[in-house]
């Protein structure tokens, strides 16, 4: 079993390796892991890859707790990646995956002193593929003396099975609740490499910036397993009701799930389990066989209310009532999230076919999209092309960031927003072109790279004090108060501008997004 590879040989070794090696030991296990330097930096870093941070999960099940060992275990490689809902086969994955890695300041000898900040990142993916080894957290530890943990989660039906009979309601999205035990090793662990458990930031990008706010509006106590969060283009809201609405036009992911039938009993009914004994069914069937069923259906498995334990279907009445945790947020978008729509996918239909597939029972409302995006309109929309794709970027994400910004300012949530602007050689900044600049991967040009220094420094400010924001102006409507990362001057610096540069557009989809919000 991966997760206590032991090291026998190890042990007559111990005091030496421990002095070349870090090492930690925890209630289940001692890790040993290694170190590592980053280019930009003097500091070493102490990595420990694939710790589990529980149980291996019965298949659709709630994970548990580890319980205590005395085991050493190999910490130097990547663990495997959960199921994903891909074809694709570039790396191994198991659905024993709950693993972790951690990037942090090195410790030296001595007993560690907890009071490094702590950020926790959620991969993207739509909640159906994603893995922990797309990012290095080597550049954080170093250059921010922040430990930086990564979590894998459960995706897919294996994740997100949904809710049918047989399931609990105390174990639905699974996928959620993974991250919620990462959160409680945190909690009980972080402090031995040096964090401090109360100074934990929760971040991620597209889908794993569903995952923190599903967090937001599920952690409710007055003390959360953290203190702030990061939504990288995307928000709870962005799933339950765009994703699975006009996303699935867009993205072509989801477009075998039947109205009025859950996913999961989709996929039963073709591998000839009843629906009644749907779930033990499917448990008893081989890994990859559920998975090629999946993909030949073509089904997205999305999270589904629970009463608020992981997730809720309407997070905007919620978040303005207030069920929200009361910490800061940064949340932002790329300049052209829609860079990452195929050309193909997006010209089925004319400007006009898009804004009836938003508004198919609102010809007024659909008329005013046109009207926005119209060729001419603005500087982005100089062909009919260009105003489709300008239309699905502000529409899938840069204006649910506004929306959910301004829900979020309104409730006194105390709330900063970006903007992602970088010159990069693929052309605009597309969804998802900020995460090398977050993690200070090397980029093209010394600009990028000064810029990707400048931004990480910003996330790691915010998560160190958050109170304080990351260097600028707290979010208004009404307000200069979006930061405007590389859009402006040199191309390299963060400067502050009017958020109605960008949002002058978002009114028209505000029906779409909450056909009841107040008025």
């Amino acid at each position: 079993m991966r997760s206590l590879r032991l090291f026998w040989a190890l042990i007559p070794l111990l005091s030496t390796a421990a002095a070349r090696l870090p090492t930690v030991t925890l209630k289940d296990a001692v890790y040993v892991g290694t170190t590592t330097h980053v280019a930009s930096a003097t500091a070493t870093v102490d990595k420990f890859l694939g710790i589990p941070y529980a149980t291996t999960p019965e298949r659709f099940r709630a994970a548990r707790p580890r319980p205590p060992g005395s085991l050493f275990v190999n910490a130097t490689e990547q663990p495997p990646a959960c199921i994903q809902q891909s074809s694709s086969e570039s790396s191994p994955e198991s659905e024993d995956c709950l693993f972790l890695n951690v990037f942090a300041p090195h410790l030296g000898c001595g007993k560690p002193k907890a009071e490094k900040a702590v950020m926790l990142w959620f991969y993207g993916g739509a909640l159906s593929f994603g893995s922990i080894t797309d990012v290095d957290g080597s550049s954080f530890a170093a250059n921010q003396d922040i430990i930086l943990v990564a979590c894998n989660y459960r995706l897919g039906v294996f994740g997100f099975p949904g809710n049918v009979s047989g399931l609990s309601p105390d174990e639905l999205n699974p996928g959620f609740r993974d991250q919620k035990m990462a959160m409680r090793w945190i909690q009980e662990n972080i402090s031995r490499f040096g964090g401090d458990p109360t100074k934990v930031t929760i971040f991620g990008e597209s889908a794993g910036a569903v995952s923190a706010d599903s967090h937001l509006i599920s952690e409710l106590s007055d003390h959360p397993p953290f203190r702030a969060a990061i939504l990288q283009s995307g928000g709870l809201h962005t799933f339950n009701r765009v994703a699975l609405g006009v996303g699935v036009s867009v993205t072509g992911m989801g477009t075998g799930n039947k109205a009025g039938e859950a996913p999961f009993l989709t996929l039963a009914k073709y591998l000839n389990c009843s629906e009644e004994n749907a779930v033990p069914c499917l448990q008893s069937k081989p890994m990859a066989l559920v998975k090629s069923a999946v993909l030949t259906l073509n089904l997205l498995f999305s999270p589904v209310d629970d009463g608020g334990k992981t997730s809720v279907a309407d997070t905007d009445s919620a978040r303005r009532a207030g069920r929200t945790a009361r910490v800061p947020v940064l949340v932002g978008s790329t300049f052209m999230e829609g860079n990452i729509f195929s050309d193909k996918t997006l010209q089925q239909k004319t400007l006009e076919g898009w804004a009836d597939v938003i508004y198919p029972n609102n010809p007024t409302a659909a008329a005013a999209v046109v009207n926005a995006y119209s060729v001419g309109s603005s500087w982005q929309a100089q062909t009919p092309d260009d105003a489709v794709r300008l239309l699905h970027s502000d529409f899938h994400f840069a204006c649910t960031t506004t929306y959910d910004s301004n829900i979020m300012a309104t409730i006194d949530i105390p709330t900063w927003r970006y903007l992602f602007n970088a010159s990069l050689p693929s052309g605009l900044a597309s969804h998802g072109s900020e995460i090398s600049f977050v993690f200070g991967d090397p980029q093209s040009t010394p600009a990028n790279q000064e810029l990707s220094a400048k931004i990480q420094g910003a996330w790691a400010d915010f998560a160190k004090d958050p109170s304080s924001g990351p260097g600028w102006t707290k979010y208004s409507p009404t307000t200069p108060s979006l930061g405007d990362l590389g859009g402006e001057g040199d191309r390299a610096s963060i400067t502050v501008i009017d958020p109605a540069v960008v949002d002058s557009r978002c009114s028209v989809f505000w029906d779409a997004y909450d056909p009841s919000r107040p008025r």
